[in-house]
């Protein structure tokens, strides 16, 4: 016997479907500006390109987002939380922290190099389009920032290295895997992004008094991102 929905189960059911309709819009917005700013750049990605993208409408967009750069906000804080999730999870079975942190700098050049769209908004795209702007993307690097670091503590508390000031090395680190990006972004070079992920290891375990050829790891990760 079929028992018919209740006046409650309807407005659940209907209530339900709304917040998955938003969610997938909201979604579907975020990954057509990402296309949108990886082809045009910020100042020249429009809302309206966004929207036909996305096969939403103007009332959609400014439902989710007041603005585009509040827009842009939550896209940078999606593709940070994504990216930084897929490094810590394709490392977490190394044996030791810098194992974990050697293979963060191989997962990292890999889905950039497999990436070049998520690479491109997040390190060039939206920069230089004020001070404003440019600040959203200190999160972004903190976030690695502060994976790097953690390993390094976990390092010195187990006696890999010697004491030192691991959020300055974590800095010191983050600047120079956005430098060589940055390079192979803007005139390609490297050709191959991910060919310069053994010298990067090397030089930046050796900074902090680590043998490279005991924790250097070659496997790749998926790019799935």
């Amino acid at each position: 016997m079929m028992t018919r929905p209740t006046g409650q189960s309807l407005v659940l059911n209907m209530t339900n479907d709304y917040q998955v309709e938003t969610a997938t819009a909201r979604d579907r917005i975020l990954d057509a500006a990402l296309e949108v700013i990886a082809k045009r750049g910020y100042s020249c990605a429009g809302v309206q390109e966004i929207v036909n993208l996305s096969s939403t409408s103007k009332g959609s967009f400014y439902f989710h987002f007041p603005s585009k750069e509040q827009m842009v906000t939550a896209l940078l804080g999606r593709m940070s939380d994504k990216l930084v999730n897929r490094v810590a999870e394709s490392v977490k079975n190394q044996p030791t922290p810098l194992h974990r942190v050697a293979a963060s700098i191989d997962a990292l050049m890999s889905i950039f190099a497999h990436k070049r769209n998520v690479a491109q908004v997040l390190l060039l795209n939206i920069g230089g389009n004020g001070k404003a702007t440019d600040r959203k993307f200190l999160p972004m690097r903190e976030k690695f920032s502060k994976l790097i670091q953690q390993e390094l503590d976990a390092a010195i508390d187990s006696g890999q290295i010697e004491p030192m000031d691991t959020l300055m090395v974590s800095r010191i680190w983050v600047g120079g895997l956005h430098e060589v990006i940055l390079h192979w972004l803007l005139i390609g070079q490297p050709r191959s992004l991910t060919t310069a992920t053994p010298i990067l290891q090397a030089i930046l375990l050796k900074s902090v008094g680590a043998d490279p050829t005991i924790f250097i790891h070659y496997g790749r990760v998926p790019d799935r991102l």
